[in-house]
């Protein structure tokens, strides 16, 4: 599993924006989520969101959406792979994007985007890590590398997996309590990363539990 987070901070949309209100909408996997609406060509939302990432999915989706009377309609798309997206333990300035108003597609699987518009949004994207991570810490194959779907493993491997994985969170929670009084102005990343090591050890007893009752 890994934490993804997005922050929607603003936009630089064309002057006829003016005179409506917008908001962003993010399709993550099988998740929506979606900004406040804002007044004017330079929208501010200034709002995080965080998504569990649990397969190899290839990217996401942004959507700028303009506020109507009887429906919405939408000014722009942006398609963001994974694989284009860094692994930071907080969040820093952003990147501004252009969005664009047509969607490739192969099949029904969303490929890309094309054919920019005169709109964009300043968004931080990254992966969560942990503060302290180690430099030899591969934390993106990390998780997904103990699967309990393979059958190349024995009951034993994936036991022993488990265990150490669950060491490997137990160090990083005991390192994390340790900090936890040190203003480093990344309270912010640690309180996010507590969550998601809580989150990660409960997935992996309840793993253990159903494996090994």
């Amino acid at each position: 599993m890994e934490l993804l987070s997005v922050k929607v901070k603003k936009g630089r949309l064309d002057k006829a924006a003016d005179a409506f209100k917008t908001y962003v909408v993010l399709k993550v996997q099988n998740l929506k989520s979606a900004t406040v609406d804002r007044r004017g060509s330079e929208p501010c939302w200034e709002q995080d969101f965080m998504f569990e990432i649990c397969d190899d999915g290839k990217g996401f989706i942004i959507e700028l959406w303009k506020k109507g009377f009887l429906w919405d309609s939408i000014l722009g798309i942006l398609w963001i792979p994974f694989a284009t997206v860094e692994h930071a333990t907080d969040e820093g300035p952003g990147s501004w994007w252009t969005l664009h108003s047509e969607v490739i597609k192969y099949g029904s699987e969303i490929q890309g985007t094309k054919t920019p518009t005169s709109h964009e949004i300043l968004l931080d994207v990254y992966f969560v890590l942990p503060f302290d991570t180690h430099k030899d810490l591969d934390f993106r194959g990390w998780h997904r590398g103990a699967s309990l779907q393979d059958t190349g493993h024995s009951y034993q491997d994936t036991y022993d997996s488990l265990s150490s994985m669950e060491s490997d969170f137990s160090i990083q929670e005991s390192k994390l309590r340790k900090n936890t009084g040190q203003d480093d102005g990344s309270n912010f990343a640690k309180a996010r990363w507590a969550r998601a090591i809580q989150k990660i050890s409960d997935s992996i007893k309840s793993c253990r539990r159903a494996i090994f009752p």
